[in-house]
């Protein structure tokens, strides 16, 4: 094999390693993160909310907890399986895991791991807060199954919370 053979051929097989450049735009849509703010450090229940987009589900009788991904904990009641109702919404704003275990739900909240009682879902009761248990910074970093261009998330203005589409001046970060 000839020496020009072999250098295209191993010239060809390492582009294949890098990610191709993508050419910036000076303004395009994209998503731009939400970030949590100080009023949004309530952690409270609400009337029933829309559902958009679930990760986790727990079942204790009678009750489905949702967990919303970003916002908090679905409540649905399942007395009656052919009908379920939804019943109430616990906010946790960019939470991201759940679990419950006997009458508590654990939860995290930014860099915390919350424990809330959940005995009673007309006066729940947060029982613990553990603080800079998670890293401080715990939100997506990136929108999920999103694809194209979005504003980079900065750690120092907090969890992100959610995504919002807006046009983008030179955007730095796409997937």
């Amino acid at each position: 094999m000839s020496t020009r053979l072999l250098f295209f051929l191993l010239l060809v097989s390492l582009s294949s390693c890098f990610e191709r450049m993508v050419d910036i735009p000076e303004e395009t849509i994209g998503l731009a993160p939400i970030y949590g703010e100080e009023s949004d450090k309530l952690i409270q229940l609400m009337d029933p909310q829309p559902i958009v987009s679930l990760y986790k589900i727990y079942y204790k009788a009678p009750y489905i907890y949702a967990g919303e991904t970003g916002r908090g904990v679905h409540i649905i009641d399942n007395s009656d399986p052919s009908a379920p109702k939804k019943i109430a919404f616990l906010q946790i704003l960019g939470n991201s895991d759940i679990a419950i275990r006997d009458n508590y739900l654990y939860a995290n909240y930014e860099n915390e791991l919350v424990t809330i009682n959940i005995n009673d879902l007309d006066n729940i009761e947060i029982v613990s807060r553990l603080e800079n248990v998670f890293d401080k910074f715990v939100g997506d970093l990136f929108p999920e199954g999103y694809s194209g261009f979005f504003e980079c998330v900065d750690p120092t203005k907090g969890v992100v919370i959610g995504w919002s589409e807006k046009i983008l001046l030179e955007p730095q970060c796409w997937r």
